[in-house]
């Protein structure tokens, strides 16, 4: 039964990854089980065998997700783009509570100072939004459709930037790979029709970005918690900008603005009962210590 909620969790992860906008390490945390994936993302053998019943299944699910979702959200994201963008909007502004209850901590309190990296990320998010007008272009563009030294090495550095943000509470993977105009590459290509020769300087990019990503996490978040959490709480309000460009949305009173608020509101309700359940279960723990 264990292994089945793992396989599901990883599920979600995978599909959070590759939908732009979305953090699959923000999904890690809603599903209370962040802490545990930064601990098993090691090279110390003994640590990962002691989690290996965590992240097998885990695994399992990550790559179901991944494979399973591309083509789904080629399709969504080319014949649905505004709608499926405000139901990543309601999934950004679900988790927004669930951060900002991570970066209070213990204190209940947000020194001044931490706000500086707040402002500072959010800022740099909306920069990047203007930034790259043409991102439907960019999501949709295939660079490359073989292997060769310059794709192999595109390829390697492009997954390894973004598996390291894709496992950064608020940061999506997905967008940084629009935003470097090789999500079409990678999801669209490389993954959804399971182009091997490209996989391979993909699959090592995402090994690098994984180990080194979570090493840099760990230490982050040891060393800076409440400074890291509001740096990922400004990066997570300013993808609401991305996400609102990318959405190509009009604002006038049609059927399109009406479906797209009704998902929007239905992604915000589902992601704001989990990041609840994830403050009442932390609550529980603090008071019984």
């Amino acid at each position: 039964m264990e292994a089945i909620k793992y396989v599901v969790f990883g599920v979600l992860m995978g599909v959070a990854n590759v939908i732009p906008g979305v953090s699959g390490g923000t999904i890690a945390i809603i599903l209370n089980f962040y802490d545990r994936l930064m601990e098993s993302i090691t090279l110390n053998f003994k640590v990962i065998k002691r989690n290996l019943p965590f992240l097998l299944p885990l695994a399992l699910g990550l790559a179901i997700g991944i494979v399973g979702l591309s083509k789904i959200m080629s399709f969504l994201l080319n014949n649905y783009t505004t709608q499926t963008y405000f139901g990543f909007i309601g999934i950004v502004l679900g988790s927004l509570p669930l951060i900002f209850y991570k970066a209070k901590g213990p204190t209940k309190k947000i020194k001044a100072a931490n706000w500086i990296p707040f402002v500072i990320a959010l800022g740099l998010m909306v920069y990047l939004a203007f930034m790259n007008g043409d991102k439907e272009s960019a999501k949709a563009m295939i660079k490359y459709t073989s292997l060769n030294l310059e794709s192999f090495v595109v390829c390697f550095i492009s997954m390894a930037i973004a598996t390291v943000t894709m496992i950064i509470p608020g940061i999506s993977g997905s967008l940084i790979l629009i935003i470097m105009g090789m999500y079409g590459t990678i999801y669209g290509f490389a993954i959804a029709e399971f182009n091997i020769p490209l996989l391979i300087p993909c699959g090592l990019g995402a090994v690098v970005g994984l180990l080194g990503g979570a090493k840099v996490v760990r230490w982050l978040l040891d060393k800076y918690e409440q400074l890291t959490y509001m740096a990922i709480l400004g990066l997570l309000v300013g993808s609401f900008v991305q996400l609102y460009m990318l959405s190509g949305i009009v604002l006038e009173l049609n059927a399109t603005l009406l479906i797209s608020l009704v998902v929007a509101t239905i992604t915000f309700v589902i992601i704001y009962w989990f990041s609840s359940q994830e403050m009442k279960r932390d609550k529980l723990e603090t008071s019984s210590k």
